[in-house]
């Protein structure tokens, strides 16, 4: 799909040197694309409630290596 948009010069500037891209399309949709995982980030940490979980880290991680047949 093709928009066209207007943008001031200085923000389509600040834009591609924050992205680090020259391309001025692909510098905007790299600033879409964060902008949108922003916004879900900022969702999640807003939603009421919390998570349990168990403390098992390390017996997960020695599973996961047992798996992989990784030397310990």
């Amino acid at each position: 799909m093709s928009i066209t948009i207007d943008m001031p010069a200085q923000e389509l500037a600040a834009i591609k040197k924050l992205t680090r891209l020259d391309d001025d399309a692909q510098a905007v949709m790299q600033a879409v694309r964060e902008f949108v995982r922003m916004a879900a980030v900022r969702e999640l940490k807003a939603a009421p409630g919390k998570v349990d979980f168990e403390l098992n880290w390390q017996e997960l991680e020695e599973r996961e290596q047992r798996e992989l047949d990784l030397p310990q």
